[in-house]
């Protein structure tokens, strides 16, 4: 459904020399190993390319010559995204060649990464007009379906946690909060609101129990039922919407099987029950769109409950939401077709959710999480440029001077983790120094990443390109046990089972590139952007149902702590069955023509 731009001879002639270029330079044997989502995916466009030309060549006459034209530009726009994305996150392996190389190589690899992503759009779009997610011939009753659902989750998830991880899933951060939940020495470092949710379920199994083990296993028990709820909660809706009850069953296995699902449901850490407060976000926000419910008002109502946790029980949640809020309100102008009450309850969410992050917890004495928590990618940039072309001035000496040591700050420099030379900042110098002169540390950034961007963007690509280069070094933190400290223990009651489900989770290791695709960070956000893409192609109002991860992903890329860490980008994981519901589910129309279900 494009124009005469993506038709003739000359364009599939040079798609498949853009085709086999691709495939060629990801498929060198020493690319191989780390490059597998790049030679499944240049496969898969040589396939779809072939496809194109020998069955879906033809394209509905009832598309008019505006929309055609409207469609060709997303394309293009999205295909040239795509390319720069490719290049850029390629840039080791042609930054060593003399620079004419480096730019031919660059277009080179602009081009075909364009070339493989309008393939690859095209072919869906073709099969997705054959092929309707959302046309069920006989209606299902979502009840059932959440019944039946929650009660597989929980069980089986209670099952592993009792058999194999008892009282749960305990690393430093959760350990952290314990303590707190004992000494009552509060801090927002980790989200306090998440600390104190802890606290009702610990307080309770320790008043029944009288050890600090069935303490914390009450409340991961609570977890484990809250994830699974909510799971089936998104299940029951994608039923109630129209889906097809094969694509509700397969999102349910997918729940059921992955390690990520498994595991998080019982690891006390705050991404696990922030992702499953996002996905409830999202789900409210689709069923307000589609008018899913007997009572809109509890619809709303929840929409404004999920909202505050979207932004409470993570640090990046509130610019985040912030983000999302100013992209609505814009939107609602262009188009003048959003909701207002839409708007009405982010508003009300982010007055409740800024009254509860600093006035009440400032009267409390509780602190907030320090300042160079947040600093990581422009002192990454800085110590980049430190170690590799070293020509501060004096005025930038000086400001450097006062918040750390920046010869420390290189030693301790590792491109992929800011743990190191933030802790520099944290412990050996005056991040205070931030706090009392942000714009002076602000411009000195500035002037320092103006006068060398090309370092600057190779600082930030190392940095964050796990969350949106699927072929990057992978964060995966799964099996911790138990941080055996205050009486806390790990218990295995079925060693068995404990062997079998460690056996089962080295299954999706490195050691299978298949598998191992099923926590790929930047995999996943490809997914998301192509069903953005998608409903942006076609006009749809869907499309704003995958902003709220968008926005936190963009938040994750200005302010990430790790390269690519799993747990981050959770909720990408928890919506995406609605997101991709909600992007490729259509229903009949007249003739070949659909619209948005």
């Amino acid at each position: 459904m494009t124009s005469k731009l993506f038709k003739g001879p000359a364009y599939a002639i040079c798609s498949f020399i853009g085709l086999v270029y691709f495939l060629c330079y990801f498929g060198r044997p020493e690319k191989t190993s780390s490059r597998v989502v790049y030679l499944i995916t240049g496969v898969f466009a040589i396939f779809a390319f072939i496809i194109n030309q020998a069955v879906f060549s033809k394209e509905s006459n009832e598309v008019s010559e505006k929309d055609k034209k409207y469609r060709s530009k997303v394309l293009l726009g999205f295909a040239a995204l795509f390319g720069v994305m490719v290049a850029v996150a390629n840039y080791e392996h042609y930054k060593y060649l003399p620079v004419t190389s480096q730019l031919i190589t660059i277009l080179l690899l602009f081009c075909s990464a364009g070339v493989v992503f309008i393939n690859i759009f095209r072919f869906c779009d073709s099969l997705l007009a054959k092929h309707d997610i959302a046309k069920q011939d006989k209606p299902a009753d979502p009840a059932i379906w959440f019944i039946v659902c929650f009660t597989l989750l929980a069980a089986f998830y209670m099952l592993v946690f009792f058999l194999c991880s008892y009282p749960g899933q305990i690393c430093s951060d959760s350990l952290n909060q314990i303590h707190q939940i004992v000494t009552g020495d509060y801090s927002n470092h980790h989200p306090v609101y998440h600390t104190w949710i802890i606290a009702i379920f610990y307080n309770i199994g320790m008043a029944v129990f009288h050890d600090i083990n069935a303490a914390v296993a009450t409340y991961t028990i609570f977890q484990i039922i809250f994830m699974a709820a909510t799971f089936a909660f998104m299940i029951s809706t994608i039923i109630e919407a129209g889906g097809r009850r094969l694509f509700a069953a397969g999102w349910l296995i997918w729940f059921l099987l992955t390690p990520c699902h498994i595991i998080f449901s019982f690891t006390l850490w705050k991404d696990s029950l922030y992702g499953a407060v996002v996905c409830l976000f999202t789900i409210y926000l689709y069923r307000i769109f589609k008018k899913l419910g007997k009572r809109q008002l509890v619809n709303y109502a929840m929409l404004f409950l999920t909202g505050v946790g979207f932004n409470l029980l993570r640090s990046n949640g509130l610019p985040a939401f912030l983000l999302l809020i100013v992209i609505f309100a814009i939107v609602a102008v262009i188009t003048k077709k959003i909701d207002k009450k839409i708007l009405f309850a982010f508003l009300a969410s982010l007055i409740v959710a800024l009254v509860m992050k600093f006035p009440i917890l400032k009267a409390m004495n509780i602190p907030q999480a320090d300042t160079v928590e947040m600093l990581s990618i422009p002192v990454q940039q800085i110590t980049r440029i430190a170690r590799e072309n070293y020509d501060f001035t004096d005025s930038e000496r000086a400001v450097l001077d006062q918040v750390a040591s920046i010869e420390r700050m290189e030693e301790r420099y590792n491109p992929r983790i800011y743990d190191y030379a933030r802790d520099v900042i944290r412990y050996e110098g005056n991040q205070q120094y931030i706090k009392d002169h942000p714009f002076q540390c602000l411009g000195t950034w500035f002037t320092i990443v103006i006068r060398h961007p090309v370092l600057a963007t190779r600082a930030w690509v190392d940095q964050t390109s796990g969350y949106w280069n699927p072929c990057s070094y992978y964060w995966m933190k799964w099996w911790d046990g138990v941080c055996e400290e205050d009486g806390l223990r790990l218990t295995v009651n079925s060693p068995a089972a404990y062997e079998t489900f460690h056996e089962y989770v080295r299954w999706f290791t490195d050691e299978n590139a298949i598998l191992v695709q099923t926590y790929n960070v930047g995999l996943h956000v490809w997914i998301i952007l192509f069903c953005f893409a998608y409903c942006i192609y076609y006009k749809r109002r869907n499309t704003l149902i995958t902003l709220p991860v968008l926005c936190l992903v963009a938040t994750i890329l200005i302010a990430t702590l790790m390269h690519d860490e799993f747990r981050f980008a959770y909720p990408i994981y928890t919506c995406l069955p609605l997101i991709v519901f909600s992007a490729f589910a259509r229903k009949e129309k007249t003739g070949t023509q659909r619209i948005s279900a």
